[in-house]
């Protein structure tokens, strides 16, 4: 096969895929909650488990879409502890909330869709808002335990945003979550 060849059949399997997402038919479901489970690694503090359930609104077929997360995890570091004995933060708890826009170009294709918005963080009772980019993918289960309403979601986040320890210098913290989760649409 000639390089010429592979090129055009490359191209037109590329086109049948980007048509298959195009051209699908619109999702039956405006809402979805979803739970998720994964790993919260906070920038500087080691990386924990995490914890989110979020709320989703669609439109355009489930191309653009509005989400709420609440998120929770912990500060609870290894290296931190033993490095230094001194408490860094009131407590090691972690608590984020976030509201973000979307969109999917295929939604029923493996494409990931992208998110941008904003970001509410309490890092052991010290508070700071982030900017929040990601990308993710839903993928629908129909037919699974006898309903098209199931489908599995991956997501990966980073909060950033500009933070002090100790009353010492800001810095810009990236917090990056990754997570894994279950999506009921109604």
């Amino acid at each position: 096969m000639t390089f010429r060849r592979s090129w055009k059949l490359f191209l037109f399997c590329l086109m049948l895929l980007a048509g298959r997402g195009l051209s699908y038919a619109q999702m039956p479901y405006s809402n979805s909650l979803s739970v998720s489970l994964g790993a919260y690694a906070a920038s500087g503090f080691g990386t924990n488990f995490h914890y989110a359930a979020r709320y989703n609104y669609f439109v355009f077929g489930g191309k653009v879409f509005v989400e709420g997360t609440l998120g929770f995890s912990s500060l609870r570091s290894n290296v931190l502890s033993a490095i230094t004995k001194s408490q860094l933060f009131e407590s090691e708890r972690l608590y984020t909330y976030e509201f973000v826009g979307g969109f999917d170009l295929m939604p029923n294709s493996a494409v990931p869709y992208f998110v941008a918005g904003v970001a509410g963080i309490n890092q052991g009772g010290q508070t700071a808002f982030a900017g929040v980019i990601g990308l993710g993918k839903r993928v629908p289960l129909r037919g699974a335990l006898g309903s098209n309403q199931l489908g599995f979601r991956y997501d990966v986040r980073d909060q950033i945003f500009s933070q002090r320890i100790l009353n010492k210098e800001a810095f810009v913290s990236h917090n990056i979550t990754f997570t894994v989760g279950f999506q009921f649409y109604f």
